[in-house]
């Protein structure tokens, strides 16, 4: 029987910290969900990139860190405003699982309090002060060494897309629309 796990993220942008929570759920499942959230926001401020953007960074890191692809699903998913009906439309959204990895206290709520019956594990994450994606949108924004953070064919895709650029105009529409 195959064990499946589930990991979600925003994926703003994918790092290498996601890619070693990726490695760590591979090792213990025998194929991974990885669920992109919010897949219905980009271009702003929290979420520059697309949901396609974040398919392809997410792709193109695992293809470079030689993990079978065939092991993989990558799904974008709108969010749901309804917390209420969550976990079942994400069920809806995806192939069946067995455990939830998440360090989300509210998403591990949500899932325990809908009587889910799905286990839930809470991974180990690392450097978390480093490997965070508003940390990692701040350097780019202030001109400091980020590359470092993301696996190298995640940076490739930023720089393919746009992404600093991007994420310097959304940073000062924001604040200072007479600006742009």
């Amino acid at each position: 029987m195959t064990r499946r796990g589930l990991m979600l993220g925003r994926f703003q942008p994918f790092h290498k910290g996601h890619l070693a929570l990726t490695k760590q759920i591979l090792s213990k499942c025998d194929e991974l969900v990885i669920i992109i959230g919010s897949a219905q926001f980009n271009f702003i401020d929290k979420d520059p990139f697309s949901a396609g953007e974040r398919v392809l960074m997410i792709h193109e890191a695992l293809k470079e860190a030689r993990i079978d692809l065939s092991r993989c699903y990558i799904i974008p998913v709108a969010n749901d405003e309804n917390n209420a009906r969550w976990l079942a439309y994400l069920r809806s959204m995806v192939p069946p699982f067995d455990v939830l990895y998440s360090g989300n206290y509210f998403v591990k709520y949500l899932a325990r309090s809908q009587d889910s019956g799905i286990a839930i594990e809470e991974p180990v994450f690392e450097e978390t002060n480093q490997y965070n994606g508003t940390n990692i949108r701040h350097l780019m924004q202030d001109g400091k060494p980020w590359e470092h953070l993301v696996p190298p064919a995640v940076a490739k895709v930023i720089q393919q897309v746009g992404g600093i650029v991007r994420i310097n105009i959304l940073a000062h529409s924001d604040s200072d629309p007479q600006r742009w």
